[in-house]
């Protein structure tokens, strides 16, 4: 008789548990064993991708994966997300699977079975930083990538039995919501309640406030993070969570003041993208530890050319090592951040991203040819003072800006800023109209929808 979906998870929370020993000890690895491992996975991830895939085999020509290093990956070009899904079809590496089938399987996974062909994990991306992608799994890597963020539990000096109330995306198309099935009160995991980050303000109060057994800790986006926290110092969300932590969105210093607010705390922050990789803070040294057991991540500039650790970079390039049946070499992600790879205090080896300060990609569409970057409008809006989230229209001759603020926003001097932002990529005689919302529009995974183009 064949395997139920609950079987196979089953079967997979059991495998975590062994992938969770060896991801933890790896934790304690010292920066050459970890490059040694790196360099191990790199050479078998470049042999099995030009024997098995037909793109990889084109790009990796004249590539000898014996002696290819990770000093040799800025010799091989960028892979972009357009490219990938373009080519979608030649570059995994699983007999008879296609961008159709995969994308049609995603369609009905919320009503059917959450398994592709009974052993592969699909996921899209939600479109939050530009066009949307889709990420498919079998389930040796999809329990690699659950023990990632598992391995970090109880190591930030919060009680790893606390109760958890995660409200990202409940989805089963969403990697948060896949992950959910491996963090219940019943899979050997942290116990957890899955909320939906879309759900209205009152009606997520409503089902918090009636959780049993009764939350302890939250976990979400920033953007819904900071909205409960208001409902808290209104006294409408009854519990007092003993940690905070957020992830998936830039989180403003808005979110942190919040926070600290409402509860006293400082909130933690985690870093990850449905590519294949997390990072977590230590509780420690500053900033989140990379799985760079599991992953390279490559700093570069806006032109791809390497950037220094320590120094900001523009955005940072993704080799996953683990996921043999999409492989993704040099994969352009669009966030900016800076990577250290200094000695963290906690002892742990892994490099660290200090900061992440954007996490846009694309351009927005005005008359004239003007095409503006996203970030431009990301990094100038939540830098500005009692903006908290946001929504950019292109509108005539310039753009309509919705924002959430916390009552502090200078909306005139805002609409100046961003008149002198389009005027500087060309545009003649602007017209910018801000208005004040109080919740801002959400895309399905519940992240806040921050481009209408």
């Amino acid at each position: 008789m064949a395997a139920t979906h609950e079987d196979l998870v089953r079967q997979q929370q059991l495998e975590l548990q062994s992938e969770y020993l060896r991801g933890s000890r790896r934790l304690r690895w010292d920066a050459e064993r970890l490059a040694s491992e790196r360099q191990r996975r790199l050479r078998e991830l470049i042999a099995w991708s030009a024997e098995h895939s037909p793109f990889w085999r084109a790009r990796l020509a004249g590539i000898d994966p014996a002696t290819f290093t990770e000093a040799d990956l800025p010799s091989l070009p960028i892979l972009r997300r357009d490219e990938m899904m373009g080519e979608f079809d030649r570059l995994i590496t699983v007999p008879g699977l296609t961008l159709t089938r995969v994308m049609e399987h995603v369609k009905q996974v919320d009503s059917g079975d959450q398994l592709l062909d009974g052993r592969f994990r699909a996921i899209r991306t939600s479109g939050a930083t530009g066009s949307e992608a889709y990420h498919l799994y079998g389930a040796d890597a999809f329990v690699t990538f659950v023990m990632q963020g598992s391995r970090w539990t109880g190591r930030r000096g919060e009680s790893p039995d606390a109760v958890l109330a995660q409200i990202f995306s409940c989805s089963p198309q969403h990697e948060s919501g896949i992950f959910h099935a491996f963090s219940t009160f019943t899979s050997g995991g942290p116990p957890s309640h899955c909320f939906d980050g879309g759900t209205s303000v009152p009606d997520l109060v409503a089902q918090l406030n009636a959780a049993e057994p009764p939350v302890e800790a939250l976990q979400g986006w920033p953007s819904v993070i900071r909205l409960l926290a208001h409902e808290a110092l209104a006294g409408r969300l009854k519990h007092v969570p003993a940690w905070v932590s957020v992830a998936g969105e830039v989180c403003s210093p808005l979110v942190r003041d919040a926070v600290h607010a409402a509860w006293g705390l400082e909130l933690s922050e985690f870093w990850g993208c449905c590519e294949g990789t997390y990072a977590f803070p230590c509780g420690v040294g500053e900033g989140m530890h990379i799985a760079d057991d599991l992953v390279i991540l490559e700093t570069v500039d806006a032109s791809g050319n390497p950037v220094p650790y320590g120094q900001p970079a523009d955005r940072v390039l993704l080799t996953n090592l683990y996921n043999l049946d999409q492989p993704l070499i040099r994969y352009d992600i669009a966030d900016a951040m800076i990577i250290t790879d200094e000695p963290c205090p906690c002892g742990c080896a892994h490099r660290r991203i200090l900061d992440v300060s954007a996490r846009m990609d694309g351009v927005v569409e005005l008359p004239d040819g003007v095409r503006v970057e996203r970030r431009r409008f990301e990094t100038l809006l939540l830098a500005f003072p009692g903006v908290a989230d946001f929504l950019v229209t292109p509108s005539g001759r310039g753009v309509d800006v919705a924002v959430a603020t916390d009552g502090a926003c200078n909306t005139d001097e805002l609409a100046r800023s961003l008149v002198n932002l389009l005027a500087d990529h060309g545009l003649a005689s602007p017209v910018v109209h801000v208005r004040l919302v109080e919740a801002p529009e959400r895309l399905w995974s519940g992240k806040v929808k921050q481009f209408a183009q």
